[in-house]
């Protein structure tokens, strides 16, 4: 089986699928949890896409922050991916456009881990690192990272090494790495970019 996914037409449906529900839903509501998808379905079934897909959404406003914070992950063992999203809600309207940016590529990057578990590309679930160097720099994050980052390069249409280096100074009291730690994940990033 091949180690590459390739973001053909079906994978991006489904990241563009479940994009859109997380954005109608932070548009439509203030606060709360959310499942997704919406209405009679317990999760997303895309033909062509074996995974049954449910997103859990926590929306949380906080008017102390510039513009947004939003982190995901993936529930071990299970295709249910967890999105975080924190926003100014006096710039709810303002931060749409990066917000969808970041949706899109965390949505990339824990169906990667899915993927990465399925094929056997990498061992999941075991004790997660802790220190945040550590962590980021694990193998199968950084290749989840590579894919999600690609999405996202793509999308807004910049280069590769822009969208990573931005994404890092945005996050970078989220994720707890000093600038020579930052650098370090950076270049392996770099190096593992296909």
């Amino acid at each position: 089986m091949s180690k590459v996914l390739l973001e053909d037409s079906r994978l991006r449906n489904v990241i563009r699928t479940i994009v859109k529900d997380v954005i109608l839903t932070y548009k439509e509501n203030a606060v709360g949890d959310f499942y997704l998808p919406k209405g009679d379905e317990d999760s997303y079934n895309f033909p062509g896409f074996e995974h049954d897909i449910v997103v859990q959404l926590n929306l949380v406003e906080n008017p102390n922050i510039d513009d947004y914070n939003a982190n995901a992950h993936l529930w071990d063992d299970t295709d249910i991916i967890e999105v975080d999203l924190e926003y100014n809600p006096e710039k709810k309207s303002k931060i749409l456009y990066g917000i969808v940016g970041e949706i899109n590529e965390l949505i990339a990057h824990e169906l990667r881990h899915i993927y990465q578990r399925e094929t056997g590309m990498f061992k999941l679930g075991r004790k997660e690192k802790t220190n945040s160097l550590k962590y980021y720099t694990q193998p199968h994050e950084i290749d989840a990272q590579v894919f999600g980052f690609n999405r996202l390069s793509k999308l807004s249409k910049k280069p590769f090494d822009v969208v990573v280096k931005n994404w890092f100074e945005k996050n970078k009291d989220t994720h707890k790495l000093n600038d020579k730690e930052t650098q370090k994940v950076i270049d392996l990033i770099m190096k593992h970019k296909k």
